[in-house]
Order: structure tokens, then sequence, then C-alpha cells
């Protein structure tokens, strides 16, 4: 067992070359089996085992920087420094990140989990490597996948046009989550018609038989095909561009990759390497389905299928089904998603509306005032994104959207506490930075039913909106006895719940809230026999003013409880309302704190912040006693 041994790049440095693929065979089987019994990012990894054993072989972390974007091909890489016998905890509440993070090792040079960031990092980390005469590589790994984000192409631009001393790897493996899509995926995996350069290869042997050592040209030209691709595409563009071009290379082949690194470290300047390999490597049921195993919860080895199917409906799910049957009866529906047509519901309806469905791959950006387009020429676009990815396009919400009240519908997936992957995917921050801008809608849904209202009610409305949800299953409403939602879901108005009965001393204590975390809400104070008025917002923006008002008049403590962030939420607008109002009454917000999250599953965060049924009866009788 190689593996046993290595516990950070030196042990690597030990081995013989010839002994590095028995390496990776053991780490491909030691992911395998944990992911297994974790989840997490499949697939991604295998596809770079053995390129991060030969860069931390050629190279010297960390006085090499290793910047990998997205960061969840880490896994490689954190075994090889020092984290192997952690790497059980991956993923869960106390253990090692999914992600980079600086805390963990200081192999780990940037913390990252959205797509196409590398690139600008390792430009500044070059840069100043350049000012203060610091010696070492610095080494970007970019997917060919997060090629697509404009930041990628930005910096791009840059760092050719100043020639700065760093290494790109561009990681093809022709996916991101799904399928790339668009013209660099296409132009990165291009190559020519093989019969023409076949035709072509047969000439140029004709000729150099002529001419001395012809035997020897000949023998190189037999290996031509990778030749004359390389040079057509994307090499030739690359170069043109002022990068120092290498590729494309075998990303599974040892000696084709320590080759052209041992060449790479010779040279200075901004150099570019393409490196193909295959996502799922070694795992052949992942590399036959990668978007599946893209990210995985726990499965079985043996026949791939997940070790606990839940039978639940999600949010997800129901989006997907919901813009379809609209779309069924409205001709002018489309929808629209980044690299994200599986997690958002919406592979059904790719099928079903091929003309009127558009993945435009990791550029959030872009699909936002593409809709934008859509919708001023007549149709009715449906933008369905994750929270924690929506944050990427808040320019183009301000200036594109909401100025011009276009009439843009936003399907927001995995808002709140988002499971396992930690501070970089949690969907807490939308309310806060969406609730300040005008001529915007944002709902919540609690059930099935009013989320389907929700949708209706979106496509009649002529302006953006916003629909947020959680990543969880869709709880059965049937099961939940209270009056939680309005049998008439209309936006900009509050639904009541109950209406306190207490009648010692006059005294009515009144429970703000919205989506899920009423059903939590109301079994806490069922169980502890506690009587309160109960609101459900339903529409965050435009808050139902009258309602709340009259609702906060009539009570004597009020509790606002939501699962977003303190700062900038819910709370926050309707304690301006209350000072707008001169109205003054004890006030509690209990929500997020301002921080960034741990990791850990979506049930155990809840519970650490007190906001699953046995929290909230704390938080409840601990406020109102």
């Amino acid at each position: 067992m190689y593996i046993e041994n290595i516990n950070s790049p030196l042990d690597l440095k030990k081995l013989k070359k010839e002994e590095l693929p028995l390496l990776a065979a053991e780490i491909r089987d030691f992911i395998i089996k944990t992911v297994s019994n974790t989840g997490g990012h499949l697939g991604s990894n295998l596809g770079v085992v053995d390129l991060t054993i030969v860069l931390h072989y050629l190279f010297d972390s960390p006085k090499d920087a290793f910047i990998f974007d997205v960061g969840h091909q880490t896994y490689t890489h954190k075994i090889l420094t020092g984290r192997k016998d952690k790497f059980h905890t991956l993923r869960a509440y106390g253990g090692i990140s999914g992600f980079p993070k600086k805390c963990e090792s200081e192999h780990d040079i940037e913390e990252t989990g959205h797509a196409s960031t590398s690139l600008s990092f390792a430009y500044g980390v070059a840069q100043a490597k350049n000012i203060l005469l610091d010696s070492g590589e610095v080494i970007a790994i970019i997917g060919d996948g997060a090629m697509t984000g404009g930041m990628a192409l930005e910096a791009i631009n840059n760092i050719a046009h100043t020639n700065t001393n760093m290494i790109i790897i561009l990681n093809n493996n022709e996916m991101s989550i799904g399928k790339n899509i668009g013209a660099i995926s296409k132009f990165l995996n291009a190559t020519l018609n093989d019969d023409l350069i076949q035709e072509a290869s047969y000439k140029i042997k004709d000729l150099v038989s002529t001419l001395p050592f012809g035997d020897i040209a000949n023998e190189i030209i037999d290996r031509g095909k990778g030749a004359i691709r390389s040079f057509v595409a994307p090499g030739i563009a690359f170069r043109e561009l002022g990068f120092k071009y290498f590729g494309p290379v075998d990303g599974h082949n040892y000696e084709e990759l320590i080759s052209a690194f041992e060449k790479i470290k010779q040279i200075k300047g901004a150099r570019l390497i393409q490196v193909n390999t295959i996502k799922g490597k070694g795992y052949e049921i992942a590399e036959k389905n990668p978007a599946k195993f893209h990210g995985i919860a726990p499965f079985d080895i043996e026949t791939g299928e997940l070790k606990s199917k839940s039978s639940l409906k999600t949010f997800s799910k129901l989006a997907g089904e919901c813009i379809i049957e609209e779309a069924k009866e409205n001709k002018n529906i489309v929808a629209i998603t980044a690299a994200m047509e599986s997690g958002t519901g919406l592979t059904e309806y790719a099928k079903i509306f091929k003309d009127r469905f558009f993945d435009v791959g990791i550029a959030e950006q872009h699909s936002i005032t593409f809709a934008v387009g859509l919708a001023e020429s007549g149709l009715i676009p449906f933008v369905c994104l994750y929270s924690t990815f929506l944050q990427r396009g808040y320019d183009q919400i301000i200036h594109d959207v909401c100025i011009m009240n276009a009439n843009v519908k936003f399907m927001i997936d995995r808002a709140g506490l988002v499971p396992e992957d930690g501070d970089t995917h949690q969907g807490v921050f939308d309310i806060s930075f969406l609730r300040i801008i005008p001529n915007i809608v944002i709902m919540s849904p609690v059930f099935e039913e009013d989320f389907k209202e929700m949708v209706k009610k979106s496509i009649e409305y002529k302006g953006p909106t916003v629909i947020r949800y959680n990543k969880s299953a869709i709880r059965d409403s049937e099961k939940n006895k209270e009056n939680i939602i309005s049998d008439n879901f209309e936006i900009g108005k509050a639904h009541i719940v109950r209406e306190s009965h207490n009648k010692e001393n006059n005294k009515k204590n009144c429970i703000i809230s919205y989506g899920q975390t009423l059903i939590d809400i109301v079994e806490a104070i069922n169980e502890i026999n506690f009587d309160a008025s109960i609101l459900n917002l339903s529409t965050l923006k435009p808050l139902d003013e009258k309602t709340i008002i009259d609702f906060i008049n009539k009570s004597d403590k009020i509790l606002i409880i939501e699962e977003s962030l303190k700062n900038g939420g819910i709370g926050s607008a309707i304690l301006e309302l209350m000072a707008d109002n001169q109205i003054f009454k004890p006030v509690k917000i209990h929500a997020l704190p301002n921080k960034f999250f741990e990791v850990a599953t979506r049930g155990k965060l809840l519970e650490l912040y007190k906001l699953d049924k046995n929290g909230l009866k704390e938080v409840i009788s601990g406020y109102f006693n």
C-alpha cells in the first residue's frame, strides 16, 4: 500500500515515477470508498487524480502556489497534503471541507466554491511574487466548464497582455456539472476532421520522403494527428493571445504529463497547458454517468445507486413541474439556467421544450441580462439559479432587470441553510440584498399548494418576481392541521395563521415568520401548549404593511423568526416599518447571525441555530415567559 506512507508531498517525491500510477489507483479506491459513505463531488475528483499527483511530484507546494478553480476537485490534493486520516470526516460537521480551506492546511492557498475565480486570484499572487521578489511558481487549475465564466475570460485577456510569470492548467473534460454548453467548449475540444488530417499527413510524408533524414521525419508524422490538432485548435489561438501553449496532453498518461511539466518548468512567462481528462476516471459507473456523479449522496459502490432514496418531492422538482405545466398553456414561457439544469429541476422541461430552454453555461450575469432581452421582446423568462450563484448577477438584477421593471421571473433554489457544501454555498444572503431593490417582488412558499399559486401569480404579474425555496423535501400540508397558508394567495397579502386567545392580563404574543419555518413554529407552540398569534408573511416584498401594523398593535410582544440573516432581513424591514409608524413595542428577531456557516447537514445547521422545532420551543418559551 503506497497511500499509507504518504503524509505530505515530500513523501510523494520519494516514489519512483513508475510507482505513481499504482498510488493513483489506491487514491481512486480510497476516494470512491469514502465518498460512497459521505457523499461529495466524485466525478471531478477522480478525473484529476493523476494530474494532482504529478503536480505535487514535480512542484513544491506551498512555495509553488496551487490554485484550484471551483475547488470541488481537491480531494487528491487534500490526501497528499496531510489530511488523509481526516478524510472520512469529509463534508461532516467538524470535519474537513469539500473545498479548499486555509484553516485546514498551508497548501490551500485560496478558499473557493464558485467557478471562474482562479485566474484572477492567481494573477494577483503572481504579481505579488514579482513585486516582493518571492520565488516559486503560481499554478492555476481551471476546468473548461469554468472557462465559460466571464471573469475567467477577463483574466485571460489581462494575463496574456502582461505575459505574467504563471502557469495555467486547462483541465479539459468537456463537463461542468453537466455537459458543457457553447462555443468555448466546442473551441477547446475542436479537432480537424480525421479524413482531412489523414490526407494532410500523407501529403507531408510524400514530400519529406525526398529529403535527407526523411525516414526520421516520417516517423514523427506518424504521430502527427495529435500534433496537427494541437497546432490548429485551440493551441494557435492561445499562442496568438500571447501564451506559451502546450498540449493537449493526456491527463492520465504519466509519461506525457511529467515530460510536459518538466519542460514548462524551464520556461518563464504566461504558460498554458491543456490537459485532457475523463470525469469519473477509474470508476466505470461514474464515467458513464458523469452528471449524476458530479455531486452525489452516499451510494452503493457496486451499483452506483443511492443508499437512501427519498420518495418525497423536493421544491426543485416541483419548480420544474410547475414551469412545464405553465409552458404547455403559455407559448411565451421560456426557462433559463446557468449550468444547473438538473439541480434546478429543469431536466424534463429541457426535453419537452427544447426550443424554449436555454442553458447558458457558468454565466449567471449573462443569464439575467439575456432574460431581460427576452422579456422586453414579449416573452416570459424563468431564470432558475441557486441562491448562492444569484449573488454573481447582482448588478444585472439592479441595472438591467429592476430599473427597467423587466418581466423576469426568478426561481431561487437552495435558499436558506444548505447542507454539506459549507460557507461558499449558503443561500442566506438573498433576502438582505434583494429586498432593498425597487420594483421586485419576493415570495416564500410553505407547501406545494402555495408554491403553485405563487408561480401562477408570478406569471400574471407584470414585473420582476422572485420565488425562493429551501433545498429540502416538501412537507405534507395534510399532516399540518393549522391554517398556515391562505386558500387564495395574493401578492402583497399576509395571512393570519391563528389569533391569540390569551385573556390573562390581556397579554397577547405575536410571532411573524414565513416559509417552511412556520411548520416548525406551529408544531413547537402546540407541543408546549403556548398561546400566540401567528402571521405568515407569504410575500416578503412588498410587505403587507397594513396587516402587519394591525397585528403588532394588537400584541404586547413580537417575535420575528426567519431562516435568513438577521442583518438586513425581514425582521429589519418590520423594525423599519414600526419606526416609520412610531410603534414602540418589545421585539425580538430570531434569525441567523452575521457570519459564514460551517459544513453540516441541513438538520444539524437548523439545530445549531435553534431553527428546528426543539430550538424554537426554547426560543419561544424563553422570550415570552
